[in-house]
């Protein structure tokens, strides 16, 4: 049996291997991280502060629960690293945005959590 053969077989009856959860769970979650990148090109204000702290909070989880469930699954730590960054990127992005545009550190807050549409938010930019 060859090399490759060995490693494939390997690969496959791992218990994180593509017959398992701990395989395609992330796997598509890179699904994610790939929106996340092509956003960097979208107008800052066509960004969405809520979905991003979402996203941050989640992968911020999942990324230390990846080491600490059994078997530890390193491609859910990977991609889950990598939706942090992008995630917090982005809130960087309309944190930077909001404060060069005017507005307070609780009305860029109030903007992330609640969006541009919210009247709460319309008052606070007007006082």
């Amino acid at each position: 049996m060859s090399t490759i053969n060995i490693a494939f077989r390997r690969f496959w009856q791992s218990e994180t291997g593509p017959k398992t959860v701990h395989f395609w769970a992330p796997t598509l979650k890179w699904g994610l991280v790939i929106a996340g990148l092509t956003d960097i090109n979208r107008p800052v204000d066509k960004v969405s502060g809520a979905q991003n702290l979402s996203l941050l909070s989640t992968a911020v989880i999942w990324t230390r629960w990846s080491f600490v469930i059994k078997p530890k699954n390193m491609l859910l730590a990977s991609v889950n690293s990598f939706l942090t960054l992008t995630a917090g990127y982005q809130l960087a992005r309309i944190v930077n945005y909001r404060l060069r545009n005017g507005d307070t550190i609780q009305q860029t807050f109030s903007y992330i959590l609640n969006g541009a549409g919210n009247r709460n938010n319309e008052k606070l930019i007007q006082e």
